[in-house]
């Protein structure tokens, strides 16, 4: 009986951490000021150090305002500097981007998420949308979400993306995460962006897995009991 009890007390302890919120893999604030802008994540949790490029468009090379926040983790973020563009969208392979590269072995069920605003002053407006895309390795991009729509109107919004579903990113050496095609309203205006943030679960090791099933085995061997 005792060994039942105990296997059972495993098997509830591995249900709690298996429903526990996600854990923060990678963050980018982007400073705390102009002379500190930085593309270095501010908290990483990954394999490796995860990378983030920005640039084309008027690029602003000192950022821009940002906006505080609170991260997965429980780490403040003061409202120090962003990613900015004057002009996000410009013609052919000029368009403004931002690219993630990340190392997720050892990961699943991932979500991203940021801050944005989007200029609507007068005769300079922000972009109205954005694609969001994923490439394996030296692969293709691959869509998730095309032309999604951005709230225009000089106030931070926050956009959240549940990756779950998305399993072809788990586990993985390199993945990357383009975001881009800023569509406008035929007005050039400024877009800024800031902290961005990837989180998941981690996999659980094979010895967990086991004693998940052991515990399972225990509490149906009880019941039968």
């Amino acid at each position: 009986m005792k060994r039942v009890i105990a296997l059972g007390g495993v098997f509830f302890l591995l249900v709690l951490s298996s429903t526990a919120s996600a854990d923060l893999m990678a963050v980018w604030d982007f400073g705390p000021n102009s002379t500190d802008y930085t593309l270095i994540p501010q908290y990483e949790y990954v394999s490796g150090v995860p990378t983030l490029a920005a640039g084309n468009a008027d690029y602003d090379d000192n950022g821009g305002d940002g906006t505080a926040f609170i991260d997965a983790a429980g780490n403040s973020h003061i409202d120090g500097q962003g990613l900015h563009w004057n002009d996000v969208s410009k013609s052919g392979d000029n368009d403004a981007y931002i690219i993630i590269t990340i190392d997720t072995t050892g990961w699943q069920d991932m979500a991203i998420r940021w801050d944005y605003m989007s200029d609507n002053g007068g005769d300079k407006t922000g972009p109205v949308s954005f694609d969001l895309d994923y490439q394996i390795g030296d692969g293709n991009w691959i869509s998730i979400l095309d032309n999604y729509a951005i709230t225009k109107d000089d106030a931070w919004h926050e956009f959240s993306y549940d990756l779950s579903l998305l399993t072809a990113v788990n586990n993985l050496s390199s993945v990357q995460f383009r975001i881009d095609d800023f569509d406008e309203d035929d007005l050039s205006g400024d877009y800024w962006q800031d902290n961005i943030q990837l989180t998941g679960t981690p996999i659980p090791e094979p010895v967990s897995a086991v004693l998940f099933a052991l515990g399972g085995m225990a509490l149906l061997r009880k019941r039968r009991k």
